[in-house]
């Protein structure tokens, strides 16, 4: 949930386990897909909990050896290696046409953490991105070793049953933490209103003036994060500070639906404001 876990794991080692694949999902509705740097990711992660990383295993499938497909899972690798992952590939699945690590990767890699192949665990807390209920007996297992004080699922929104939730919850050492959260602190340019996070009135249709709320709020904050950059860097000092286009996402089923009527009274809106409507550099719906 929003709150789960901040400041639970202060002075504790994280051992972070990642399905790339999964990530790549997730990372699209803030257009990060490939694209990010895994210490924004860490930064994140340890700014929500107050522990630190000490060990990183990432979970995928190896990129096409012709490199014709997947350059930037290959690039993504690269900067992981660099960052002092451990890469646990699966063969290229070019045959069968699915994507991603195999669930016995991901595994070892939550038992590996919980030092089942060596004296003692790597890390004191699991942190575990993927959003697949397969690995709940996974998780079970790893939580039978007293030395793993916790132990996180990190999905996004809607991407976790109730079942699956429920589960995790039961848990009495583990909790769901939003991968939508920390992505968002990845993306500050990227404005996530998808599903339930839409503006809603009191009569439950979707609330086209907070979503233009929350648009100039962050019109502004992305004004203010390019000035101060402009000033630190003495380079661009003299330059004229040029945020960067927003992301608007509107996307999803689920909370207060969004349909025509809406969309027509947000363009109407963004005419009249034609400020807030210079910096929105892509609307999604669908």
């Amino acid at each position: 949930g929003e709150g789960e876990g901040e400041g639970e794991c202060v002075g504790l080692r994280i051992g972070l386990v990642l399905d790339l694949h999964y990530l790549q999902l997730a990372g699209s509705a803030f257009s990060l897909q490939t694209d990010w740097d895994p210490r924004e990711l860490e930064a994140a992660l340890e700014a929500r909990t107050g522990g630190s990383v000490a060990c990183r295993i990432a979970c995928d499938s190896e990129p096409d050896a012709d490199g014709k497909h997947g350059p930037g899972k290959a690039r993504l690798h690269g900067r992981l290696a660099a960052a002092g992952y451990r890469l646990a590939l699966s063969p290229s699945k070019a045959v069968s046409r699915t994507q991603g690590a195999t669930d016995v990767d991901v595994a070892c890699a939550m038992f590996e953490v919980a030092g089942a192949f060596s004296p003692s665990p790597c890390a004191d807390v699991l942190a575990l991105v993927a959003g697949d209920a397969d690995f709940l007996p996974a998780l079970r297992a790893v939580l039978q070793r007293p030395e793993l004080r916790r132990a996180y699922v990190i999905a996004g929104a809607g991407a976790v049953s109730r079942r699956y939730r429920d589960a995790i919850a039961a848990e009495g050492r583990a909790a769901l933490l939003s991968l939508d959260g920390l992505l968002g602190q990845m993306a500050p340019g990227v404005l996530d209103l998808r599903a339930g996070r839409r503006p809603r009135r009191s009569d439950g249709v979707a609330d086209v003036e907070g979503v233009m709320d929350a648009l100039e709020k962050a019109a502004t904050a992305a004004t203010a994060n390019a000035n101060a950059n402009a000033t630190a860097n003495a380079a661009a000092a003299n330059a004229a500070a040029a945020p960067p286009p927003l992301t608007l996402n509107l996307s999803g089923p689920g909370g207060a639906a969004w349909g025509d009527g809406e969309m027509a009274a947000l363009v109407r809106r963004l005419v009249g404001r034609p400020a807030i409507a210079a910096l929105l550099g892509e609307l999604w719906v669908h």
